[in-house]
């Protein structure tokens, strides 16, 4: 796509153009998916979160535009991005690798990227996976809701207390499952031959024990 042609395609979400798709609905893309924040996972958590997080998918794809941007949506409780004007945010913006994916209709100049990355993520919002299970963040373009982040510990909005920044929350520290890995395997593999082997001493000794008390109780001994 042209440059030209990629401006245009910005320029289309204007208030006219919104005015004509805010009553279709979303569709989801996974195109831009973060998955090097340490801060935002999915991996390790319970059945449960999983179960909800399908469901969060399919009430976004029967969700419209309109019930996103007005913020009306009850069951995924959307909430708008706001970058610059919350002081408990923990992030400036989107990852960089979005708005490097724009070079080949913009080109290198950094001024145009910088604007054209923010036209295009302009529409960022916050949904509800479900009530205590987190959120998922990413922003509306056209008639498509692009996920960035799924973040089960409230991490871009962690909060306060008191004054002070509440930390985020690391995948072990929210974690109901604990990440399948090679490492893991072979750590439990060895966990379980040792406990088989204290069972089987703990069997031998019993064994031992009721043969002493056998004889020990037998007549005329």
């Amino acid at each position: 796509m042209s440059k030209k042609r990629f401006d245009n395609a910005i320029k289309s979400i204007s208030e006219d153009s919104y005015q004509q798709v805010k009553h279709e609905k979303l569709k989801i893309s996974f195109k831009y998916i973060d998955w090097e924040s340490a801060d935002f996972f999915i991996h390790g958590l319970s059945k449960k979160y999983y179960q909800l997080l399908f469901e969060a998918f399919d009430a976004i794809q029967m969700a419209t535009v309109y019930e996103i941007k007005e913020q009306t949506h009850q069951r995924l409780n959307p909430k708008f991005i706001n970058w610059k004007g919350d002081s408990t945010i923990t992030q400036s913006s989107f990852p960089d690798k979005i708005k490097n994916s724009l070079i080949p209709q913009c080109g290198n100049d950094e001024n145009e990227l910088q604007k054209q990355f923010e036209a295009m993520t302009r529409d960022s919002f916050e949904l509800r996976v479900a009530k205590n299970y987190g959120r998922i963040h990413g922003f509306i373009f056209d008639t498509t809701f692009h996920i960035v982040w799924f973040d089960p510990g409230h991490n871009l909005f962690p909060g306060s207390n008191q004054g002070k920044a509440n930390k985020t929350k690391l995948p072990e520290e929210i974690g109901k499952v604990k990440p399948f890995c090679p490492e893991e395997f072979n750590r439990l593999k060895d966990k379980n031959i040792s406990l088989y082997n204290q069972n089987q001493e703990l069997i031998q000794e019993n064994k031992e024990l009721i043969e002493l008390l056998d004889k020990k109780t037998l007549p005329g001994t």
